[in-house]
């Protein structure tokens, strides 16, 4: 089974069912064999989101919770700050998935493709 990291944009398309959610849905809805995986990193994004939306943190949690957490490293601080084209998230982002094995990364962030493509191939929902 694959594993594919679901960037935080993503996580917070599918939480708070904002714009682009129906489509978020039928991507990973059609996707088969798939281990669907998040970052340490995207989970303290999400959160973050949470409280500042004053949404329920135990239904963030419970939805987290579903997902394969991926920790990070020094050795992916170090990655990223190496690799770095002007998003260190993103470039952590990459290098947790490369370090985990990820075959791909889901996000909403059309400059990621361009900037981190070359390390792990980015899906980007339009």
């Amino acid at each position: 089974m694959k594993k594919v990291l679901l960037d935080a944009n993503i996580l917070l398309e599918l939480l708070f069912q904002r714009v682009r959610y129906e489509k978020v849905v039928n991507l990973l809805s059609s996707m088969q064999e798939v281990q669907f995986c998040v970052s340490v990193l995207s989970i303290d994004i999400v959160m973050y989101f949470v409280e500042a939306e004053k949404q329920s943190k135990q239904v963030a949690w419970e939805f987290l919770s579903s997902y394969m957490t991926l920790d990070l490293t020094p050795s992916d601080t170090e990655w990223a700050y190496e690799y770095d084209k002007g998003d260190y998230e993103d470039a952590l982002q990459v290098a947790c998935a490369r370090r985990h094995g990820c075959s791909d990364v889901i996000t909403l962030d059309k400059k990621m493709a361009g900037m981190y493509g070359g390390y792990v191939s980015i899906e980007t929902i339009r």
